[in-house]
């Protein structure tokens, strides 16, 4: 059995055998769901300051929004490899949109040591690296770098409001050296934007060619905004 199978099993036995998504008896994530959350087109999320540029696969809801949150709650290793498929439409998304031709680098946002202690896994870093994989396959000259970092002082931005994400991720990233090229951003959700922001202002700093952002998935505007299709 694939070492795939294996920390599915394992999930299963923690968490007694139940869809993280919908809760039914049986795998990590079952049938019905998986084919739910891959069924949703990838849609541009309306954000101000990175307008068009930021591509997400479903909204943070319902069956997508239990699956984000057990693979991030529950040591839910098992369930990275369908949230990291969830995010190569998102990523291509990007990169139709935006690239033309060349290599591209995908810099996954930085969680703190402590999110990734307790985890036991870096999920960011896995999903770009899985995107990576995903989408070399195909023949594009892509791969994923650990190409951002936390500053000192950074807290983290569950429960933060809007101002206060705001203001959180102002200097809170450093880009680290290397060549500067075309950088498509990898992370699992976007709330206000903050993070993609800080992010985008650093790379471009660096040098780095800003083509986009991909995520799994974005909160609901407050507003009632609803996504459409591109």
């Amino acid at each position: 059995m694939k070492w795939r199978g294996l920390l599915e099993a394992a999930a299963d036995l923690a968490w007694g055998g139940s869809c993280a998504g919908c809760g039914r008896p049986g795998p990590v994530c079952c049938p019905a769901c998986a084919r739910l959350v891959r069924e949703q087109p990838p849609h541009p999320v309306p954000l101000d300051e990175l307008a068009g540029k930021v591509w997400a696969r479903g909204e943070y809801a319902d069956e997508l929004r239990a699956l984000i949150l057990a693979c991030k709650e529950r040591q839910g290793l098992g369930l990275v490899p369908l949230l990291a498929e969830l995010a190569v439409g998102s990523v291509a998304a990007v990169l139709r949109e935006s690239w033309r031709s060349g290599p591209v680098v995908l810099m996954p946002i930085p969680s703190s040591r402590a999110t990734v202690a307790a985890r036991g896994f870096d999920l960011t870093w896995l999903l770009a690296r899985g995107v990576a994989r995903r989408l070399g396959r195909l023949g594009l000259e892509i791969r994923a770098r650990r190409g951002l970092v936390l500053t000192a002082g950074t807290r983290d931005q569950v429960g933060l409001g809007v101002v206060d994400r705001a203001v959180n991720r102002q200097h809170s990233l450093r880009a680290l050296p290397g060549p500067a090229g075309q950088v498509v951003l990898v992370d699992d959700i976007v709330t206000t934007g903050a993070t993609l922001t800080a992010a985008a202002q650093e790379l471009r700093a660096a040098g780095h060619q800003l083509l986009g952002a991909g995520v799994i998935a974005a909160t609901p505007r407050r507003d009632g905004h609803r996504w459409r299709s591109p």
